[in-house]
């Protein structure tokens, strides 16, 4: 999260501080608040560096991180919330005054796991290339896997555009009869890159599902649903150090 973009004063301290907006503006038109010893008035802008001050008390931002484990449905989006409301961002309660985002993504047709939180500092570390965090996906595949494949796979395949991706950490074939389904693991996450793999095998994913992020696993999590977990736990699952 970005805290040092300004915003509307009342929506930053109803974001962060100990009063409702609605307070906070009839404090504003009661001449009680201040930023940096001037007089506010309302739609004035804020960061949380500026020193605020009402009824002659300083304001301490409340800088709380959220972090949320969902499972994603099938329609949704993983961006922003958009006119339709098909963000994943809109599952989860009161998120309007969250500033929440998701960390990765997966396409509008893929399910499973995603994490939302509003800690800039996870997400970058998280989706830097060098985090080498390991992704585990179930595959529905078209047609079945040869033993060619597996060996391209666990090589590294070149997609359609040259680029050869990491050799696959882990392959499993759970049924390859009638109902072709694999589990596989990656490191990175080069946009739909699991489909373009299978596709320059000339195969299709006819469903593919995210189950896993690092020691994070979407478990009993319902569809549409999600768990919420403590910032010392996502970032141990995550074998991330906390700064």
């Amino acid at each position: 999260m970005n805290y040092k973009k300004a915003e509307r004063i009342q929506k930053l301290i109803a974001n962060y501080g100990n009063y409702s907006r609605r307070e906070v503006e009839k404090l504003i038109k009661e001449k009680k608040v201040f930023k940096n010893k001037e007089l506010v008035k309302l739609g004035d802008l804020a960061t949380i560096e500026d020193t605020i001050v009402i009824n002659n008390q300083k304001i301490k931002f409340n800088l709380k991180y959220d972090y949320f484990l969902l499972n994603k449905p099938k329609g949704y989006i993983c961006n922003r919330i958009d006119q339709k409301n098909r963000s994943v961002i809109s599952l989860i309660n009161n998120y309007k005054n969250r500033n929440l985002f998701t960390i990765g993504r997966l396409d509008v047709n893929t399910t499973g796991l995603i994490i939302v939180t509003n800690d800039g500092n996870l997400k970058k570390l998280v989706e830097s290339p060098a985090s080498k965090i390991k992704k585990v996906y179930l595959v529905w595949l078209q047609k079945k896997i040869n033993s060619n494949d597996l060996k391209s796979l666990i090589k590294g395949v070149e997609l359609e555009d040259g680029y050869i991706t990491k050799p696959i950490e882990k392959i499993k074939i759970i049924s390859n009869d009638e109902n072709i389904l694999i589990k596989l693991s990656i490191t990175e996450g080069k946009k739909n890159q699991i489909k373009r793999m299978f596709e320059a095998l000339d195969n299709r994913v006819i469903n593919l599902k995210r189950v896993q992020i690092g020691q994070l696993k979407l478990g009993s999590i319902k569809i549409k649903e999600y768990s919420k977990i403590n910032k010392q736990e996502i970032y141990k699952m995550l074998a991330i150090k906390i700064n």
